[in-house]
């Protein structure tokens, strides 16, 4: 990969950025929409966006368990309440399948 500053002025480079979430489908299909709506706040643009994207979204079921074990680890270590138990922050306990 080419060095990402020429000229004085920093390249777009590439970039993944990783959200593990334990949700309903419900609550899924929502955050999705919001995102969208933060990579592309005006969804009737014409022509590409100013910052090219793309978005998908893989169930946790596809996953590896190590794949799981390791979001579910970060996503605890990060903000899980530990009033829930080991719950989503409904106040009910989830467990990974």
């Amino acid at each position: 990969m080419s060095d990402p500053v020429e000229g004085g002025a920093e390249q777009p480079r590439l970039w993944q950025v990783t959200i593990g979430l334990v949700a309903t489908a419900a609550q899924h299909e929502e955050l999705m929409d919001r995102l969208a709506d933060v990579l592309c706040p005006d969804a009737g643009h014409e022509g590409p966006c100013p910052v090219p994207w793309g978005m998908h979204s893989v169930d946790g079921d596809s996953l590896s368990r190590r794949q799981r074990k390791a979001l579910l680890t970060e996503i605890k270590e990060t903000n899980w309440n530990p009033d829930d138990g080991a719950g989503t922050g409904t106040g009910t306990s989830w467990r990974p399948a």
